[in-house]
């Protein structure tokens, strides 16, 4: 691959990475990328850091305001909001073409938000395969990334750009289990609460209490009893009947999480917006967009959906 204008378009969903080592390698792949689409009359919708989008900007000059951007560290906080996104993107252009650049993994994320950025990329090609024909290119800073993250773009990314060439990935997994692996474990400390069908206010009431003793504001207080309150309501459901909350507070973050003996199936639970009539299903994709993070760990043991809300 020369540059980003080399990138298939037309044959299915393609999802490309790009491991670029300075802002040079960055507009080399990413401009002619986007003034590639712009030229054929396709969209172009960018959502990566704040620095690469005033790169791009500067470098595309009067061309960027034909362009789509969208800040990702507020798009992208939480990694498993980005498949809505980019869904509903695609579902606006009814199989008309459209090219995006995504930078979920942008250097300063902290481990947690690594791991779950992984899982998404992961889910990519499943979400969108088989589906219209749009291509996916995303960026990733190879000069600041630790090089396990750089290791493992290779199994979510059918090819990779970097210095100028593409190369197909001799690594790709197909099939990942994005629910497979466990936790950090939760403090000795950590306030615990079990759970039925008859406690469930009690889960709200605990859920408020934990947030206002972490000083979150009132409405950030009352998105977390909400996102609470539907999970809560899913392990009683799914769960065995039960469950139990665990509460804790690690550095900046309050950690809320859920724990019973369900087993989530579908890989995409959380990611798919829930139809307007759809009675229930709703306690993931509501804690999604609502928390900063959340992670599902899940398998034959039981399932774990742990929130995190920044104190700020």
């Amino acid at each position: 691959m020369t540059d980003g204008a080399d990138i298939e378009v037309g044959s299915g969903f393609r999802h490309e990475a790009l491991i670029y080592s300075d802002p040079d390698q960055f507009l080399a792949a990413t401009v002619p990328f986007l003034t590639a689409a712009l030229e054929a009359g396709e969209a172009a919708v960018v959502a990566v850091s704040e620095r690469n989008t005033e790169l791009l900007r500067g470098e595309l000059g009067a061309d960027a305001e034909e362009a789509s951007f969208v800040a990702m560290e507020d798009l992208g906080r939480n990694p498993a909001r980005l498949i809505p996104f980019w869904r509903d993107l695609v579902d606006e252009r009814a199989g008309r073409p459209l090219r995006g650049i995504g930078e979920p993994l942008w250097p300063g994320r902290d481990a947690a938000e690594v791991d779950e950025c992984q899982r998404h990329e992961s889910l990519l090609d499943l979400a969108f395969s088989p589906g219209p024909s749009w291509s996916l290119l995303c960026p990733y800073d190879g000069s600041a990334l630790p090089d396990e993250v750089l290791a493992a773009v290779a199994q979510s990314h059918h090819s990779i750009a970097h210095d100028g060439a593409r190369e197909a990935s001799s690594s790709y997994l197909a099939a990942a289990d994005c629910f497979a692996g466990e936790l950090p474990r939760h403090p000795i400390g950590a306030d615990v609460l079990a759970f039925d069908r008859s406690r469930l206010s009690a889960v709200r009431r605990h859920v408020e209490r934990v947030a206002q003793w972490a000083g979150i504001a009132p409405p950030r207080t009352a998105d977390l009893v909400a996102a609470a309150s539907e999970l809560a309501a899913n392990s009683v459901a799914h769960g065995g009947g039960a469950g139990t909350l665990r509460s804790w507070r690690e550095g900046d973050r309050l950690l809320i999480e859920f724990e019973d003996r369900g087993k989530i199936d579908e890989p995409l639970a959380g990611r798919r917006r829930p139809a307007m009539a759809q009675r229930g299903g709703r306690g993931l994709w509501l804690a999604n967009q609502l928390c900063d993070l959340v992670q599902i760990r899940s398998s034959e043991l039981g399932t774990i959906v742990r929130m995190q809300a920044a104190l700020a």
